[in-house]
C-alpha cells in the first residue's frame, strides 16, 4: 500500500455545499481514506492509497462534479480570475432581470394583460435559467451523476420546477405563474456566489503577492559570459550576477562581492544584513548597494520563497462555531428538504385528490427551503459592519473573521514595522574629547554620500540639528562596514566598530565602555574616527510607534496577554518589549518558527491575533485565529490578514476587538433569522399558502429583516481614543519621473521619512509616484519636495 497525501488546485469551490460535495464524492472512490478541503485558498487534500486511485484519476474525480483542477499557482489564479469575471458578470445581467421581471409581472405597474406579462417573464426566465444559469445547470447535472445532493442540485430544482409550473399556466389557468420566481432564484444565487468567490479571491492574493517578489528575469554565468535567463530555467549551483538596486532571484550563497542586503520583510531584522563570501542569501530580498556573485543552492519548491507560499496554503482554513454548525446542516439540509416536500405532496394527494394542487405544494416546498436569506446574511454582515471599520480605519475582509475577534485572549505581534517604524532613527550622540557639534558635522559631512539606510539616518539628522555640513575628497564607501574619506586634510571614518579596528583606529576604554552600554540598550553602534582617533559614537534604533505602549496597556485593562514575536536580534527585541511592557519577548525567529509559536499558544487554549506587516509575518498571519495587518506593510502581509489598520493607529486594535465581539453576535441572530424564515416558509409552502407573488416578496423581506438587524452595527461605539497630542494629518502625492528601481523608493523613504511630521510615505516604483502623510503644523509641502530634489531626485505634485 502506498498511502500518500495528494494535494489539488481547484477552481470553483464557492460554499459549504461545495465543500460537502468534494468530500463525499471522493471518499467513495477505493483507497480514499481521508479529505479535507480547504475552501479559502482552493486546496484539496486527499490521503489515499495511489496504487488503487492515482493523482490524475483524483482529478478527474474532482473535475466531473464541475470544478476545475489546475497543475500550478499560476494556472489555478488565472482559472479563478475567469470564473470569477465569469459569476460576476451573469449575476449582474440576471438580477437586472429579475428586477425589470418583478416590475412587469407579478406588481404589474404598467397595466399589461395578463397574457403578455406571461410571455415576458417566460421569455426572461428562459434566457436567465438558460444562458445566466448555464454554469450552475452544468454543475446540477455533473453532481447528479456524482450522486451529490449540493446546493446547485436544490436551487436547479426549484428554479426549473417553476419555470416548468409557470410555463404550464400559460396554457392552463389551473398552474399557477412561477416564472418570476424562477429568475429570482437563479440570479439571487448567483449573485451571491459573486460575494463569496469575491472573498476567496482576495484570501488567495497572498499568494500571488509572495509569487510576483521572485524576479522573473536573472543574469547567470554561462561560459565565461553573463546571459538574461528566465528564473524558472536557473538550476542549482549555476551562478547570479546581482547589481546593487535589485532583487536577488533565488537563495544561494555569495561566491564574490560584500553588499548590504534589505531582509526586513523575511527576517524582520531592521537593519539591513551585509553579506559577503560565504553568506547566506533568500530569493526575493532586496540588494542595496554592492554586486553579488550568488551561487544557486535552492530552487523551486526547495526555496525559502516557495516554503512561505506552501505554508499558508496548507494552513488549514478555520470557521467560527455558528458557521461549522450550518456547514454540517448542510450536509443533511438538501435531502430534508426534498424529503419534506415529498411529504407535503402525498398529503396533499391524499387529502384532496387534487394531484396539480399537491406538485404545486411540492414545489413550493422546494423553494421555500431553498436558503436564500440564509446565503445573504453572511455578505451582508460583512459589508455593513466592515464599512463601519473603514470609518475608524479598520478593514474586516470576511465575516469569520469577526468570531474570531470576539474571542481573543492572547495578542501576538510583531516589532519591525509593526511596534516600530521599521527604520533607523538616531538616538544618542556620545563625545570623545570633542563637542557634539563636531562629531554631528564630521558624521553627517562623511555619510551624506551613503546609500546605506544608517548613513542616510545619521545625515538626515545631523542636518536637521544644523550641524556644519563640511567638503569630503576622496569619499569611499565599504559596503556593509562603512565609509571613509578626507576633510581638513585629515582622515575621517565612519561605521562599524570592527570597521574602524581593521584600520588601525585607536579605541580608548570610555569608547569600549559606551559600544558595551549602548548594545545592551539594543541599539546600533556607528563610530566616528578623525586623524586615527575616535571623537564620537552615534546610537540608532528603531523607535516604537506612536500610541503602541497606549495599546499594550489597554489589552492588559482586558485581561489579554501581550506577546512579542521577531526575527530581530534578542537584545534589540528585548529593550523594545521591556520600554512597551509586554507580557512575553521572544526573538530571532524564522517564519516558520513565527508560526510554530503561535501554534503552541493555540494548543495552550488560548485564542491569538497576530499583528505584523512584513512578509515573514505572512504565515504567521494565517495561522493566528485572526491576522491583523498595519495599511502600510507589504501587500503579502496585508493579503494575508483578516483585519488590516489602514492607518498606523495601532490602538484600533482594541477597537477591532470591540467590533469583532459586536459584530459575530449580529451574525449569530441573522442566521437563526434566517433559518426560522426557511422553517416557517417551508410550513406555509406544505399548508398551500405560497402564492407566486408571495415566495418573492417571502424571499425579499427576510433578506430586509437580515438588514435592518445588521444595520445596528453602525450605531456601536468602538470606545476609540481622540488622539490629542498629534496634529491633523494632510496627503501630498509626488510623481518621480526618476525613481526608476526599489533603492530609488528606499533613499526617497528614508529621506521623507526622517522630516519631522512626516508620519507615512508610500512609493510606487511602476506608477513613478509617491504619496506622503503628514502633519502641516510640522513640516509643509514645500519642505518635503526640496528634501526629494536634494536626495536627486524630479518631484512634481500631482
Amino acid at each position: 500500500m502506498a498511502t500518500e497525501t495528494v494535494q489539488l488546485k481547484v477552481s470553483g469551490l464557492m460554499c459549504s455545499f461545495c465543500t460537502m460535495s468534494v468530500e463525499k464524492a471522493l471518499k467513495r472512490y477505493p483507497g480514499v481514506r481521508s479529505v479535507l478541503v480547504n475552501l479559502v485558498h482552493g486546496v484539496v487534500l486527499v490521503e489515499a492509497d495511489t496504487d488503487r486511485m492515482s493523482r490524475e484519476e483524483l482529478a478527474e474525480a474532482v473535475e466531473r462534479l464541475g470544478y476545475s483542477v489546475s497543475s500550478t499557482e499560476v494556472q489555478q489564479y488565472a482559472t479563478d480570475e475567469a470564473l470569477f469575471g465569469l459569476i460576476r458578470q451573469r449575476g449582474t445581467i440576471g438580477m437586472g432581470l429579475a428586477l425589470a421581471d418583478l416590475v412587469v409581472d407579478p406588481l404589474n405597474l404598467f397595466g399589461l394583460p395578463a397574457h403578455i406579462r406571461g410571455y415576458f417573464s417566460f421569455a426572461v426566465a428562459a434566457f436567465v435559467l438558460l444562458w445566466v444559469g448555464f454554469p450552475i445547470l452544468k454543475k446540477t447535472l455533473l453532481a447528479l451523476r456524482g450522486r451529490v445532493i449540493n446546493a446547485n442540485v436544490l436551487l436547479s430544482t426549484a428554479a426549473w420546477g417553476s419555470f416548468v409550473v409557470g410555463t404550464l399556466s400559460l396554457f392552463d389557468a389551473r398552474w399557477p405563474n412561477f416564472l418570476p420566481v424562477a429568475a429570482w432564484l437563479m440570479s439571487l444565487h448567483l449573485f451571491f456566489g459573486y460575494f463569496k468567490l469575491d472573498t476567496r479571491r482576495k484570501a488567495s492574493e497572498a499568494v500571488r503577492k509572495l509569487l510576483s517578489l521572485q524576479p522573473p528575469r536573472a543574469r547567470v554565468l554561462r561560459g565565461d559570459a553573463p546571459i538574461e535567463v528566465l528564473t524558472k530555467d536557473i538550476a542549482a549551483g549555476e551562478l547570479l550576477l546581482v547589481r546593487p538596486g535589485e532583487r536577488i532571484p533565488l537563495d544561494g550563497e555569495v561566491t564574490e562581492g560584500t553588499a548590504s542586503v534589505d531582509e526586513s520583510s523575511f527576517t524582520g531584522e531592521s537593519v539591513p544584513a551585509t553579506k559577503g563570501v560565504g553568506s547566506k542569501v533568500i530569493g526575493g530580498t532586496l540588494n542595496l548597494d554592492g554586486a553579488l556573485t550568488v551561487k544557486v543552492t535552492k530552487v523551486g519548491e526547495e526555496s525559502f520563497l516557495n516554503q512561505i507560499v506552501r505554508l499558508m496554503s496548507q494552513i488549514a482554513e478555520r470557521k467560527p462555531p455558528i458557521e461549522l454548525l450550518a456547514d454540517r446542516l448542510m450536509n443533511y439540509y438538501g435531502p430534508v428538504v426534498f424529503a419534506s416536500a415529498a411529504v407535503a405532496f402525498v398529503g396533499w394527494l391524499l387529502l384532496t385528490g387534487n394531484w396539480i394542487a399537491a406538485s404545486v405544494v411540492l414545489l413550493s416546498v422546494i423553494i421555500m427551503g431553498y436558503p436564500c436569506a440564509l446565503g445573504i446574511s453572511t455578505p451582508m454582515l460583512a459589508a455593513i459592519a466592515g464599512g463601519k471599520g473603514i470609518s475608524i480605519g479598520l478593514l474586516v475582509k470576511a465575516s469569520e473573521v469577526f468570531h474570531g475577534l470576539s474571542t481573543i485572549d492572547t495578542m501576538v505581534f510583531d516589532k519591525t514595522g509593526t511596534l516600530t517604524y521599521g527604520r533607523p532613527t538616531v538616538t544618542d550622540v556620545e563625545a570623545f574629547g570633542a563637542d557634539e557639534n563636531e562629531v554631528l558635522s564630521l558624521a553627517g559631512s562623511i555619510e551624506a554620500s551613503s546609500e546605506h539606510p544608517l548613513g542616510q539616518a545619521i545625515g538626515f539628522y545631523a542636518e536637521r540639528e544644523g550641524a556644519q555640513k563640511r567638503p569630503v575628497e576622496n569619499f569611499r564607501a565599504i559596503p556593509g562596514k562603512g565609509v571613509s574619506g578626507e576633510m581638513d586634510g585629515a582622515q575621517v571614518i565612519a561605521g562599524k566598530p570592527s570597521f574602524l579596528e581593521e584600520r588601525g583606529v585607536l579605541f580608548l576604554l570610555e569608547v569600549r565602555e559606551t559600544i558595551e552600554r549602548l548594545s545592551k540598550e539594543g541599539k546600533t553602534v556607528v563610530l566616528v574616527a578623525s586623524g586615527g582617533r575616535v571623537v564620537g559614537a552615534i546610537a540608532l534604533q528603531d523607535t516604537p510607534r506612536r500610541g503602541a505602549e497606549r495599546v499594550v496597556a489597554r489589552l492588559k485593562e482586558r485581561s489579554i496577554r501581550t506577546v512579542m514575536l521577531t526575527g530581530d536580534a534578542r537584545p534589540v527585541a528585548e529593550a523594545i518589549g521591556r520600554t512597551l511592557g509586554f507580557d512575553d519577548v521572544r526573538a530571532e525567529l524564522l517564519p516558520t518558527e513565527k508560526v510554530t509559536a503561535i501554534e503552541a499558544l493555540q494548543h495552550e487554549g488560548r485564542k491569538v491575533a497576530m499583528v505584523g506587516d512584513g512578509i515573514n509575518d505572512a504565515p504567521a498571519l494565517a495561522q493566528a485565529d485572526v491576522g491583523i495587518a498595519i495599511g502600510a506593510g507589504t501587500d503579502v502581509a496585508i493579503e494575508s490578514a483578516g483585519v488590516i489598520l489602514i492607518g498606523d493607529r495601532l490602538d484600533d486594535v482594541v477597537s477591532a476587538l470591540t467590533l469583532g465581539a459586536a459584530s459575530y453576535r449580529t451574525l449569530t441572530g441573522n442566521v437563526v433569522v434566517a433559518v426560522l424564515f426557511n422553517v416557517v416558509g417551508m410550513v406555509l409552502a406544505a399548508l398551500g399558502l405560497i402564492t407566486p407573488l408571495f415566495a418573492v416578496g417571502f424571499m425579499l423581506v427576510s433578506i430586509f429583516a437580515i438588514l435592518l438587524n445588521t444595520l445596528r452595527v453602525r450605531g456601536l461605539d468602538l470606545g476609540r481614543e481622540e488622539l490629542t497630542e498629534e496634529g491633523p494629518l494632510a496627503e501630498l502625492n509626488l510623481h518621480i519621473p526618476n525613481m526608476v528601481c526599489e533603492g530609488c523608493a528606499s533613499k526617497i523613504s528614508s529621506t521623507l521619512t526622517a522630516l519631522p511630521g512626516v508620519r507615512e510615505v508610500r512609493p510606487k516604483v511602476p506608477q513613478k509616484n509617491v504619496s506622503v502623510r503628514y502633519e502641516p503644523a510640522k513640516v509643509q509641502e514645500r519642505g518635503l519636495k526640496e528634501a526629494v530634489e536634494k536626495a536627486g531626485f524630479v518631484a512634481v505634485e500631482v
